[in-house]
Order: structure tokens, then sequence, then C-alpha cells
């Protein structure tokens, strides 16, 4: 049995942690959004700032970086994941879109849960953060409906830039 080296098997899990992201991305437009969550690798260059220029240049004029506790970024992702943006639906006044009785078994509470943590877990496993950032846009340069959170995980060797988005 072919056994992965450490980089094999953060590449292999890098394509499972995309690949979920793109289907409950997709799961989540049964409402009247669009949402895009992305991960992505970026060139580690001298500093932060200047490996995330060509992500933020066009967003904003000025934007600060927020420290995450390593500590605690398993409970904050979870809650941020479970309580905004997996598996969501629109609000109950649009009763079209409803799942009555939870038929579609993504949603059920328990397995909602058993899957974020999961998600999350293989997230911080593969990655291996060194120290997480949240990106405050202060001064955006244009404005449109959406909402969003990006991330920027710092590994040892490389950055990885992470994106939760809806857009109206």
């Amino acid at each position: 049995m072919n056994k992965f080296t450490d980089k094999e098997r953060r590449i292999f899990n890098y394509g499972i942690i995309v690949g979920k992201l793109e289907t409950i991305a997709r799961f989540n437009d049964k409402t009247n959004h669009v949402y895009n969550f992305e991960l992505s690798s970026i060139p580690k260059l001298n500093t932060i700032a200047e490996s995330i220029e060509y992500k933020v240049e066009n967003i904003s004029e000025s934007y600060t970086l927020e420290k995450i506790s390593l500590k605690d970024a398993f409970k904050f992702f979870f809650n941020l994941l479970y309580d905004k943006w997996f598996y969501s639906y629109q609000d109950d006044s649009e009763y079209h879109l409803s799942d009555v009785g939870n038929n579609f078994s993504l949603y059920f509470d328990e397995w909602k849960r058993e899957w974020i943590e999961d998600f999350v877990d293989l997230l911080l496993q593969t990655i291996d953060p060194i120290q997480i950032y949240e990106i405050e846009y202060q001064n955006l340069k244009s404005y449109y409906a959406s909402d969003y959170d990006e991330f920027i995980l710092e590994s040892q060797d490389e950055l990885y830039y992470f994106k939760l988005s809806a857009i109206d």
C-alpha cells in the first residue's frame, strides 16, 4: 500500500478541503444568495502584507490583520461556520426554501455539528498554522451587497487565504 509523504498528505487533504468548501457553498445556493467559499495557497514573501497585496488592493484602501489565538482557533472557526456560513438557509419567511421535516439530512443539527467539527479539524491539521489573522477592511473602494469573512492562515512554509462570502 502506498504511503503518502507529509507533503503529499497535505496536498491530498487540501484538495478534500477545497472540494468540501465548493460543495457546501453549492448547498447554500438553495437560498437567494450566491455563496463562495475559497481556500487558496499564496506565495509567502518577505511580509504578509506583500504576500496578500494582490488579494486586497482592489477591495480597500487599508486593512488590519487581527490575530486569532491558536489556542482558540478550533472554537472560533467552528462557531463562525456553524452560526453563519455552513449549511445556511434564508430566513423562515422564505417558506418556499424551507426544508420541512429536515428531509435534506445535511441540515440535521447533530450531523451539521459533526461535519463542521470534522471540517475544522481537517483544515487546522492540514495547514498546521503558526499564526492566524482575520482581515479587517477599512475604506472600501466600492460597495456591493455582500457579506464576507477573510483570513490568512500562516503555516511554516506557506500562507493560505480563506474566504467565506455571500452576495445578493
